[in-house]
């Protein structure tokens, strides 16, 4: 065998060995979603380790802390049994020791407050003004003038100072802002004046209900010197008995007088009502 023929058997192998596009694609398509799922795998096994770890080692730190609680119960025990044994009564060595306490914890507390002051307004400053600059600086280009920003800002501050100070005028000027709760007196002395006037009201319409009576008392005038003549039976209406109309007549002449009253009753409490709703 000569060598050309060597030659193209080996190319002929390698073509033949050579895998296609669509083979490395099929490939690819198989492997691929294999290699993602052990790549997570791996990583929730790791995660699950290092979970392990740290929850070991926060089981450790909460371990030491309880011993580090202890250790600061003796200490305070030791401290006060010092104070005693220096002359203090036991129980002035544990408010000294407590007073001490207490003025470390306020001492933090002031730093802590004074920090939290300065760090107010809790906003983004810089970044807020960058980007009423980046709006400024696209709305009018190059005639956008940053000094414009500050001048609003020094406005808006004097308004809201302003509103804060007319807002305290009107608390400490009477009769303006809110209403204010009536005080214990104030509440006596309105219920005495509606008091009165319903008094007043009642009585004036008890007057006006005997007037009335007295009116309707009076026997009527003879005319001249003949006997008053009888009045006339008023006929019957359908048939209804005359006897029923009497009964009627003097049930209402005998229950005119309760009916009267009561309804000047009523009236009492309308004005009662009408009173209260005006105060």
């Amino acid at each position: 065998m000569d060598g050309g023929a060597v030659v193209a058997q080996q190319n002929t192998k390698s073509a033949a060995s050579k895998p296609s596009v669509i083979d490395v694609v099929k490939v690819l398509v198989r492997l691929g979603p294999k290699q993602i799922n052990d790549e997570i795998a791996l990583a929730t096994a790791q995660m699950k380790a290092k979970g392990m770890a740290a929850a070991i080692a926060a089981a450790l730190v909460v371990v030491g802390l309880v011993f580090l609680t202890f250790l600061t119960v003796a200490l305070i025990v030791a401290a006060i049994a010092g104070l005693h044994a220096a002359g203090f009564q036991l129980w002035a060595a544990a408010l000294i020791v407590a007073g001490g306490f207490l003025l470390i914890a306020l001492v933090f507390a002031l730093i802590g407050l004074a920090k939290f002051k300065r760090t107010q307004p809790l906003t983004p400053e810089d970044a807020i003004r960058g980007l009423r600059l980046d709006l400024g600086v696209a709305r009018e280009g190059t005639d956008f003038d940053p000094k414009s920003l500050d001048r609003a800002d020094e406005e808006r501050r004097r308004a809201k100072a302003e509103a804060k100070r007319r807002s305290a005028e009107q608390k400490k000027t009477p009769g303006e802002g809110a209403p204010q709760k009536p005080s214990y007196t104030e509440l006596l002395r309105r219920t005495a004046l509606r008091r009165d006037h319903i008094a007043g009201l009642q009585d004036q319409l008890r007057t006006r209900f005997t007037r009335s009576n007295t009116v309707l008392d009076q026997p009527p005038q003879p005319q001249d010197s003949l006997p008053p003549e009888a009045p006339a039976p008023a006929p019957p209406v359908d048939g209804q008995d005359p006897a029923d109309a009497r009964g009627a007549k003097e049930f209402f002449a005998e229950r005119w007088k309760p009916l009267a009253v009561a309804a000047g009753s009523a009236a009492a409490a309308g004005a009662f009502l009408r009173e209260l709703t005006k105060k």
